[in-house]
């Protein structure tokens, strides 16, 4: 894994963590299954491009943070 998508990964964690999500709600949501949820977590999986926009509607959040939250949070 890159460290560009371990950072997106740890950023996707840390988002449904601080909204109190469980990885089965978000799977859910996105139409997966709470193991394949949790692979892209964890850096086993790539999230793809429609889980991301998903994401940022679940999230409420723009790509920015999605991507830069690290970036975004230390201006």
């Amino acid at each position: 894994m890159t460290d560009t998508n371990k950072k997106i990964t740890n950023n996707i964690r840390s988002l449904r963590e601080e909204r109190g999500l469980k990885q089965k709600f978000v799977a859910q949501q996105l139409g997966i299954s709470a193991n394949y949820y949790s692979q892209i977590e964890n850096g086993h999986r790539n999230p793809q491009i429609q889980h991301i926009l998903k994401l940022r509607q679940i999230f409420g959040v723009s790509l920015d943070e999605i991507f830069f939250k690290d970036k975004i949070a230390n201006r």
